[in-house]
């Protein structure tokens, strides 16, 4: 029977360092030489996943990406996107000026490019682990060419602040989902979106039961993947906070393979 399996990065697949080791990248190779299926499902950009992914060489063949937080799904052998659920100009305007009004950090997407109001050492932060081409402007929705996948909101020292800024936006914007994919990052998506319905929407496409998918991840945007999957996997250096959604912890962290070590015994 094919498997799935859908894994975070950040504090998933990739240890502190962002790297993979060469025992996680060659079992990764082994999952898909069985005919099983790998998802690289991040709160990252396309952009981002693909250049890291080419860099640490962990691109399988007949491997997917669920990039920001489910808003798109792509297919590497193809290099087609399939499924693509993005925040509306307008609302990308909207929460714009409410995060500036509000003096937090927001920041957006073209297709390969990182849309900014200013630089600040919130962007400096965000380009460590995903650099990206910038483009700073104060209205983003007149120069994007399509509307964006995601926005992300950034507060590196208040994160209380950020919480209530993810609460008014849901609050005025019911047709948009805020979630935390670590405690300084605040992601804005489309309702549409998420990691858990890019997980029933690819293994229904695939024709592959929920019953047969692995969902791995470390933080609250990871949550909602975790619940879908048949199995749900949450990593033991992650926030514990979500433990309680997985129905696996595992038993080594991201710095010691613990994800890969689970999967040997599960796909191969």
């Amino acid at each position: 029977m094919r498997k799935i399996l859908f894994t975070d990065l950040d504090g998933t697949l990739l240890n502190d360092e962002s790297r993979v080791s060469d025992y996680t990248r060659q079992v990764l190779f082994d999952v898909s030489s069985k005919g099983h299926v790998i998802v690289l499902s991040s709160g990252r950009s396309i952009h981002s996943i693909l250049d890291t992914a080419s860099k640490l060489d962990i691109i399988v063949p007949s491997m997917y990406i669920c990039a920001a937080n489910g808003a798109m799904i792509y297919e590497c052998d193809t290099r087609n996107i399939l499924f693509y659920s993005p925040v509306s100009l307008e609302d990308v305007k909207n929460v714009w000026k409410l995060a500036l009004e509000n003096h937090i950090h927001i920041q957006t997407y073209s297709d390969n490019e990182l849309l900014i109001p200013s630089k600040s050492k919130e962007v400096d932060y965000y380009m460590i682990r995903c650099p990206h081409p910038l483009v700073v402007t104060d209205r983003p929705w007149e120069i994007l060419k399509k509307p964006p996948v995601k926005l992300l909101a950034i507060d590196l020292d208040d994160h209380e602040k950020l919480d209530r800024f993810g609460k008014e936006v849901s609050r005025i914007y019911p047709n948009l989902t805020t979630l935390f994919s670590n405690p300084w990052y605040l992601e804005v998506i489309s309702n549409e979106a998420g990691k858990g319905n890019a997980l029933k929407w690819l293994c229904n496409y695939l024709n592959i039961p929920i019953s047969s998918s692995y969902a791995a991840g470390d933080q609250f945007n990871d949550v909602s993947m975790i619940e879908a999957a048949g199995t749900g996997i949450a990593m033991s250096n992650g926030d514990s906070a979500i433990f309680e959604f997985a129905d696996v912890l595992s038993e080594f962290d991201n710095n010691h393979d613990g994800l890969s070590q689970y999967i040997v015994k599960e796909f191969i």
